[in-house]
């Protein structure tokens, strides 16, 4: 059985924000999860496990979205 993989609008919804701030600060924050095997900086996904670990360490709210 495959992971689940999350796009960018994945991670937005999960995190209420808006697409281009998950792409220019959630997603670059220090401990977010690196790319799903087999991914590329052109076409990201990242294994939503992973991503969903993050959420919960609660990493996220030490940035503040612009």
């Amino acid at each position: 059985m495959s992971e689940e993989l999350l796009t960018i609008d994945d991670i937005a919804a999960l995190y209420k924000l808006d697409r281009k701030q998950v792409r220019d600060s959630v997603v670059k924050t220090p401990g977010f999860p690196a790319f799903a095997p087999g991914t590329t900086w052109r076409k990201p996904r990242w294994l939503a496990s992973d991503v969903r670990r993050f959420l919960r360490q609660g990493s996220h709210k030490s940035r503040t979205p612009v």
